[in-house]
């Protein structure tokens, strides 16, 4: 029995988090700096934890400790939606690293020294069987812990994160360990029998009155968990109809990848993943992004006016593979997107068509493009996002093999957040520099910059990079002239306005590659 509580509580705290980290990310975004916030407060809350148990252990019976820190542990994982929300608006404007450090260790610190301290008190009871056993009992519980954090890990990513909202998976969490601490209490009552047999006198009245206190105060900790999950689980901390944007919540759900919320306001339907807006699409339509830099894609036309094969990296809410499919009937769209629930949501919500010439793989990005037949020629990488990017469709060895999968003068365009110039720029910068490693040539148009000159504003910047040998003056004439009336989009021409001529600084930021690709250091996050 022992064995099964330090199993369940070791499944728990993985599951806590990984969770931890998914809870924080529509506020404060998924990159590195976010997990690396939850690893290190778990891992603090570790080592105050099993300090903590181990004196607890030594002072006090642990047999009379363990339930009631249990189901304490239980209530304050189903307390800690309730504090998410106000702790990451109150943390939101600081910087992502201090801000997830905070926000982590005020909703997620406490749940995990409780849980923590459940290995040390384990290992005390085990010791009072017989010290000369001692070794193999602790090494049979820790192993036995790891054991539940390796199912806790794979349970809660595999499968109850896509299943489950994470509201109410926490509180599933906390209600197991409300069981957990039941079952914990037997184990007092056991153990309690057993330490009376050997105690002259002791009957069965002692007996109960030494385990009471424990039993009542672990009821009372396990009724108050159940009771705080149930006003969790009735809504009481449920989405809103408004989010704090004013508008309409359409839909709110948790993926392998991401949380993806679409909401609607203005007559615009918006789609969100984490905290990185990825879509807004006008309703009256379905086509007009309100978003500019889907729009500025077609760029690559004017360097490839007879494309006919595109592949679109990256679905989001559809706005450049649906469009492109209305406006290019002679093209054929392929598109790749990782997580199946993207492709469901672009299709219930933002009505994504379903032909023979417009096609979506659930694939990761880049072994799509090493598997792929044929050539393509435009590319279009639209997967990075203002606080997180995959890294390894940043490098040098990702570009290369996109060229493989480009036809003759074909054309990569890509979206990147950044400044085109001075500190905020770097990520622009060294992502410009690694697909040069590939390409003979790259133009670069940064959204609106002719209309404020801001060099140094952050902005998302199209990129296109090719082997062409096309002249500036050609570019900006086809761009002029809509490629020959083929381009439909509103304010194309202007498009030309946007250019940024000069060659941006590339000594000081590193060529991104497969062994070394720091795309998180060097993101600047848009508000």
């Amino acid at each position: 029995m022992l064995r099964t509580i330090v199993f369940i509580c070791g499944a728990a705290l993985m599951a806590l988090e990984l969770v931890a980290a998914r809870l924080l990310a529509p506020v404060l975004g998924n990159s590195i700096f976010v997990w690396g916030a939850v690893i290190s407060v778990v891992m603090i809350a570790l080592s105050i934890g099993y300090w903590l148990g181990g004196q607890l252990a030594d002072r006090y019976r642990p047999a009379h400790l363990l339930a009631p820190l249990i189901a304490a542990g239980g209530l304050a994982t189903v307390i800690a939606p309730t504090i998410a929300q106000p702790t990451l608006m109150a943390v939101s404007g600081l910087d992502p690293r201090i801000g997830a450090l905070i926000a982590s260790a005020v909703i997620f610190f406490v749940p995990s020294i409780l849980l923590a301290t459940v290995s040390p008190l384990a290992v005390r009871l085990a010791a009072d069987s017989g010290l000369e056993r001692i070794g193999r009992s602790a090494g049979g519980l820790y192993a036995v812990s790891t054991a539940g954090s390796v199912v806790g890990t794979l349970a809660t990513s595999f499968w109850l994160i896509p299943v489950l909202s994470l509201e109410p998976l926490v509180v599933a969490v906390g209600f197991t360990l409300a069981g957990c601490s039941l079952l914990a209490l037997v184990l007092t009552r056991s153990s309690e029998a057993a330490a009376s047999a050997v105690e002259e006198g002791a009957g069965v009245a002692g007996q109960l009155g030494s385990i009471a206190r424990p039993a009542l105060a672990t009821l009372g900790l396990a009724v108050a968990g159940l009771a705080v999950g149930g006003v969790v689980l009735a809504g009481g901390v449920s989405v809103q109809a408004k989010n704090t944007e004013g508008e309409t919540v359409l839909l709110r759900q948790d993926s392998q990848y991401h949380r993806i919320t679409v909401t609607e306001a203005g007559g615009i339907r918006h789609l969100r993943f984490d905290a990185s807006n990825q879509s807004a699409i006008l309703l009256a339509d379905g086509y007009t992004s309100k978003i500019r830099y889907p729009n500025y894609l077609d760029l690559a036309i004017a360097l490839k006016p007879d494309a006919r094969r595109v592949l679109v990296l990256g679905l989001g809410g559809g706005a450049v593979t649906k469009r492109w499919w209305r406006d290019y009937p002679d093209m054929t769209i392929d598109t790749v997107e990782i997580d199946p629930a993207v492709v469901d949501v672009a299709r219930r919500y933002f009505a994504l068509p379903t032909d023979p010439r417009l096609r979506v793989f659930n694939e990761d990005a880049r072994r799509f493009v090493k598997r792929a037949s044929g050539t393509y020629d435009i590319v279009i990488v639209d997967c990075y996002y203002s606080d997180s990017i995959p890294a390894h469709l940043t490098t040098s060895e990702f570009f290369g093999e996109v060229k493989e999968r480009l036809a003759p003068d074909g054309v990569v365009a890509y979206n990147v957040i950044g400044a085109v110039k001075g500190d905020d720029s770097r990520l622009f910068r060294s992502v410009y520099r690694t697909v040069l490693e590939q390409f003979g040539r790259e133009w670069v148009f940064g959204i609106g910059l002719a209309e404020d000159g801001a060099v140094r504003e952050p902005r998302n910047i199209i990129v296109l990079a090719t082997d062409s040998a096309l002249s500036n003056q050609t570019l900006l004439a086809r761009i002029r002239s809509r490629v020959g009336g083929r381009v439909k989009v509103a304010g194309f021409p202007d498009f030309a306005d946007d250019m940024y001529t000069s060659t941006p600084a590339m000594a000081d930021v590193p060529v991104l590659t497969d062994a070394y690709a720091p795309t998180d250091s060097l993101i600047k996050v848009m508000p």
